[in-house]
């Protein structure tokens, strides 16, 4: 089991709300808001809301068709490669071009079922925009999940590649993402070298898929 590798039960709902408040949809409306960090996340939460509210959408019969929307903005406003490359820190200067992509791919499905195994937790909860710092292509974006009388902090570092803004790391009631997970990954593989990594990953990826 990957204990430590999975993020807990709140982290997870948490996770799920970080959906509403990053990704936005390539279409005409979020394409002519105004391009800066907090201004798209703001349009995003109504697309993804549209997703999460809609009668076409609900039901299980409709739980494949929904999630994979999500996913396809996901894959579009992560920065998987940067996020797998600093999950591994100085480990990731070992692999070779191969095993770079490989664990790139098992990373990106890991987050993203993390993300999905979750979504039907959504129950209204609220996002509030406090603040964001940009300098030069890089930005923090300062952000609160309110749920009931809870309110958590999420911070989101974005970074801008090709002229739009790409989340590279997140920090859940300060605590970071990407940390939590290089420390994680780096206890595996000072044990079973990175090929354990690989094995320990790809089993959970397998168990999340047959459980669905």
């Amino acid at each position: 089991m990957m204990r430590k590798i999975i993020l807990h039960q709140k982290s997870l709902l948490v996770a799920l709300l970080l959906i509403m408040s990053v990704f936005t949809i390539d279409t005409g409306l979020s394409a002519s808001a105004p391009d800066n960090p907090m201004d798209r996340l703001q349009v995003a939460v109504d697309d993804i809301l549209k997703i999460l509210q809609s009668e076409e959408l609900k039901g299980p019969e409709k739980k494949g068709e929904r999630n994979q929307l999500v996913l396809n903005i996901v894959a579009d406003m992560f920065d998987f490669k940067e996020m797998a490359r600093s999950s591994l820190g100085q480990s990731w200067n070992t692999l070779t071009p191969e095993e770079k992509d490989t664990f790139v791919g098992l990373f990106t499905t890991l987050v993203e079922q993390r993300y999905i195994g979750k979504i039907d937790s959504y129950n209204n909860q609220k996002v509030l925009y406090k603040k964001q710092r940009v300098k030069g292509d890089n930005a923090m974006v300062y952000t609160a999940i309110v749920d009931k009388d809870l309110e958590i902090p999420i911070v989101y570092r974005l970074e801008k590649n090709k002229g739009k803004w790409l989340i590279y790391d997140l920090k859940i009631e300060n605590v970071s993402l990407i940390v939590n997970y290089r420390r994680d990954f780096d206890s595996i593989i000072r044990k079973e070298q990175f090929a354990g990594l690989v094995e320990k990953i790809t089993k959970q990826i397998e168990k999340s898929e047959t459980s669905d």
